[in-house]
């Protein structure tokens, strides 16, 4: 029996485990499970009491000496727990290529969908992007969204974040950036996103999933040319500056579902370490 401790609810990956499992919400001494896998809950403030469960449990479930899987998605384990955790039957993955960060092995978040949704009727936005927090990102966004905006005023250009000031909302609003209510929905309604993403996750080769999410709806990403790591799965859409990216925009906006198709395919074929099966193969090894 395998404890599952996770604030996400993947029931696909839980099949494909295909191990006997209990979802833990305290520590038990009767609960005599065989092996542990946390998907690591970062310590933020929104997850103070998951957070603080996990740590109890895992403090408790560690002095069994039965094998533990980490998944660090969010590359929140601090220098001092990876330490202390490596002297256990601890296996530490996260989804970088390229990290810095000494015991992990690579493992990305895994795609559970590889359905495309197809429409009949040209999407009302050209360009979208969602995020948490814009700002995060304001460096590549503002590279690639809002200026793009500006200088093409002919193409609708929208945005999405839950955290953002109200001086970047005028300012973005000034340039032809529509504003929409944050959801992630958004890529409902759009053609085409762009990968960006921050300077360390293009050294460390780290791709974020929503992007896949984006695809299963049926909006195309594009593919900044520093997300270096990545330029196989996104042949034929890398981009250099803003000339390429309308080029592309203005080019494949009418088979840009046959090209979400043919990169999901190239994924099964050449990336496999992306699919759920895979991730379940490599943290089921973990126990056997």
């Amino acid at each position: 029996m395998i404890g599952i401790l996770s604030n996400i609810n993947d029931q696909i990956f839980l099949k494909q485990l295909d191990l006997p499992f209990t979802l833990l919400n305290k520590y038990d001494p009767a609960n005599l499970i065989d092996g542990l896998f946390i998907d690591w809950i970062p310590k933020v403030p929104v997850y103070r009491d998951a957070w603080m469960k996990q740590a109890s449990l895992l403090q408790e479930y560690i002095k069994m000496g039965i094998p533990i899987v980490i998944f660090d998605r969010g590359f929140s384990l601090t220098e001092k727990e990876v330490n202390w955790v490596k002297k256990f039957n601890v296996y530490l993955f996260e989804p970088a290529l390229n990290s810095d960060r000494k015991g992990f092995n690579y493992l990305p978040e895994w795609i559970h969908n590889f359905e495309v949704r197809i429409d009949d009727e040209d999407r009302e936005y050209d360009l979208a992007y969602s995020s948490h927090n814009i700002e995060y990102y304001v460096k590549e966004f503002e590279k690639w969204f809002k200026d793009y905006a500006r200088l093409f005023p002919n193409k609708k250009v929208s945005f999405s974040s839950f955290e953002i000031s109200d001086f970047k909302l005028e300012e973005y609003k000034n340039n032809n950036l529509i504003n929409l209510q944050y959801n992630q929905s958004i890529f409902d309604s759009a053609a085409f996103t762009a990968a960006i993403d921050t300077k360390k996750s293009y050294e460390i080769g780290y791709f974020n999933p929503v992007n896949f999410l984006a695809m299963n709806r049926g909006c195309l990403p594009l593919l900044p040319f520093k997300h270096k790591y990545f330029h196989g799965m996104f042949n034929g859409l890398i981009m250099k500056d803003l000339k390429e990216m309308d080029y592309y925009v203005s080019l494949y906006g009418r088979v840009k579902d046959i090209i979400i198709q043919e990169i999901f395919d190239r994924i099964k074929t050449d990336w496999p370490e992306f699919t759920v099966d895979y991730a379940a193969s490599v943290i089921r090894s973990c126990y056997e």
